[in-house]
């Protein structure tokens, strides 16, 4: 597994940045927002997950005795491989965290599905008895757990965010009283008090969903790398 996501920043010749430039330099950091963009998909996709294996995995075990559920299933577990090299590619893409796609789906497996011509049985044996791809449908659920979990951790530094830097706008707004929490906002110099904490937790929301989006890119390569770890064994 590597991790690289700032390589031409932090090479040799970048500038040696002390702390207070490089904390308040997250905003102008292009993998600051690749991070963002990471977590902004992470809950839409873990909804999809959810909802495609609820309905290909209960659908086809449901109807398998009727034999209709057998290619339902094995529909499904394509996708699952397939959508496990969606989470790869976003990783690498997104995270520069090098996520290896499914182990059927990889250009150098002889029997995955990149290699259809060599019989449809021996393509779905190398796609069942694939670890990755049991993997894969592990890492689609915990997806969906971790969506959530972002999403809520968002929602919450957002809105706080937005309460703090936005108390000198509308602290004296007629009819209104203006609280952060129970602390109620009276006075100029505690608008802008609190404006400034907005600053200062705002940059470091930056950096807890930055790790959060980091954490989602190490998740998904620690197990989709299974089969490379089985490989070198062998």
């Amino acid at each position: 597994m590597k991790f690289n996501p700032t390589a031409t920043r932090n090479g040799p010749d970048a500038p040696d940045d002390g702390p207070v430039r490089r904390f308040a330099g997250a905003p102008f950091r292009t993998e600051t927002y690749a991070k963002l963009l990471y977590l902004l998909l992470a809950f839409p996709l873990g909804i999809a997950y959810v909802v495609f294996l609820t309905v290909g995995l209960s659908v086809g075990v449901g109807t398998s005795l009727l034999l209709v559920g057998v290619p339902v299933v094995v529909l499904t577990v394509v996708g699952v491989a397939f959508l496990g090299a969606v989470e790869a590619r976003l990783a690498s893409g997104l995270l520069g965290v090098e996520a290896p796609l499914p182990e059927p789906l990889r250009a150098d497996n002889p029997d995955g599905l990149r290699r259809v011509e060599n019989g449809l049985v021996e393509t779905l044996l190398d796609l069942f008895t694939a670890p990755t791809t049991w993997t894969s449908l592990a890492l689609l659920m915990l997806k969906s757990i971790y969506g959530l979990f972002v999403f809520v951790i968002s929602v919450t530094v957002v809105t706080l965010t937005a309460a703090l830097l936005g108390a000198p706008l509308a602290y004296d707004a007629p009819d209104v009283t203006y609280t952060i929490g129970t602390y109620a906002v009276d006075t100029l110099p505690e608008a802008l008090g609190l404006a400034v904490v907005g600053v200062v937790i705002g940059l470091g929301s930056l950096y807890l969903l930055s790790g959060l989006a980091t954490a989602g890119g190490l998740m998904t390569a620690t197990l989709l790398e299974l089969d490379d770890q089985r490989n070198g064994e062998e």
